[in-house]
């Protein structure tokens, strides 16, 4: 009997090893495995986020360079990675959240501000000796709670002006844009940018708002609104402006149009990725939107991010599809797909990812893409 298991068992394994051996033609078709290497959030097999749990849903890097990131899950855990030793530390289970989404900032001092779903307060972690401190995978994240940012809605986006000591977000479902000022500690509803949902659409019944915000060199914050219309608060006026640009769409399908991706260039141009998987570039100087094409067969760019050479790295692909990177050079006006998110280190493991929500470039050029899965992983792209 024992033997007839241990046969059984060792037909199994070998079944699952001989499905991870990948043929060589496949590797024209991901990215290239010098590129490219992947992370667990803890350390195997037990210190780590557990399965359900692990959906990266935001990335960001603070001012030394370390990358913090936040999941969406039965619970949401913070996490950071130092890029000196290369390893994810998870931080604990953020207290009261399931999901953190495009919501997770760090300020010039180091602190990290946290836009919570679905109780939508704002929290703050402070960074204490981290490297020298246990994994924390079953406890609490040491938070302070700052409160709602706009009471009965939860935070979906965040961005932050470290000069100015400013947070900016954006709630669901009403789509109220807000301010934090960080010194004070108090918040102001600076109005609403979606005011009706679209209507036809039946897997569509939540306002159309954009998943992220972005700055301009002027301190300027951005978010797509109703019908893919760019709304703007001015910093000078202390106004909400709806301004007379929309995002690319599909003739017809501007009322389901939304961002869900932003990056400001150091030119003072912004990109934006839409929901129907558009790259744009947009002028706030002059109040124009340049349609750079659809980069992918796929709906929905998801991330971007922009390295020291210059080019503009993207992520993008259906939810029900697997995600596939790709590169845009403004110099050429010319893309380049880079293949499937895929890692592959033959014979001993192989790890792809369908869908991505959130990408970060760090300090030193380090590209990083957030899988968002039931069991995800982080990885790292290494631009040329």
């Amino acid at each position: 009997m024992k033997k007839t298991f241990l046969c059984c068992a060792l037909l199994l394994l070998a079944g699952t090893v001989a499905k991870g051996q990948r043929t060589p033609d496949y590797d024209s078709v991901v990215v290239p495995q010098n590129r490219i290497d992947a992370r667990d959030l803890g350390y195997p097999p037990i210190d780590v986020i557990p399965d359900g749990e692990s959906a990266i849903t935001a990335l960001t890097v603070a001012p030394n360079g370390n990358l913090y990131g936040a999941t969406s899950g039965k619970r949401s855990h913070l996490f950071v990675l130092n890029p000196r030793h290369g390893y994810v530390q998870p931080l604990g289970f953020i207290p009261g959240a399931t999901a953190v989404t495009s919501a997770l900032a760090v300020s010039d001092s180091g602190d990290v501000y946290i836009g919570s779903t679905p109780a939508g307060h704002l929290l703050k972690y402070t960074p204490h000796r981290e490297d020298e401190r246990p994994l924390r995978v079953k406890e609490p994240c040491e938070v302070t709670d700052l409160g709602p940012a706009v009471r009965g809605e939860s935070i979906l986006a965040l961005a932050i002006d470290r000069r100015a000591g400013v947070l900016y977000g954006l709630t669901f479902p009403n789509a109220h844009l807000f301010k934090f000022t960080l010194t004070t500690g108090t918040s102001a509803d600076l109005g609403v940018i979606a005011h009706r949902a679209p209507e036809g659409e039946k897997f569509e019944t939540t306002k159309m708002v954009s998943r992220m915000l972005v700055l301009d060199l002027k301190g300027n914050v951005y978010a797509s609104g109703e019908d893919g219309f760019i709304f703007r608060f001015d910093q000078e006026k202390q106004a909400l402006e709806k301004l007379p640009v929309q995002a690319p769409a599909i003739p017809g399908r501007e009322p389901w149009t939304r961002v869900d991706a932003f990056l400001l260039d150091p030119s003072g141009l912004i990109f934006g990725g839409t929901s129907d998987g558009y790259l744009f570039r947009f002028d706030p100087e002059h109040m124009t939107v340049s349609n750079l094409g659809k980069p992918l067969l796929e709906y929905h760019i998801s991330g971007l991010a922009r390295a020291s050479n210059g080019k503009l790295y993207g992520v993008g692909g259906d939810e029900d599809d697997m995600a596939r990177l790709f590169s845009y050079d403004p110099q050429s006006a010319s893309y380049q797909i880079l293949g499937f998110v895929d890692v592959n280190r033959r014979p001993y493991y192989t790890w792809q990812a369908y869908v991505i929500q959130a990408m970060a470039v760090g300090l030193d050029d380090t590209i990083y893409i957030g899988e968002s899965e039931r069991i995800s992983k982080l990885y790292l792209f290494y631009p040329r």
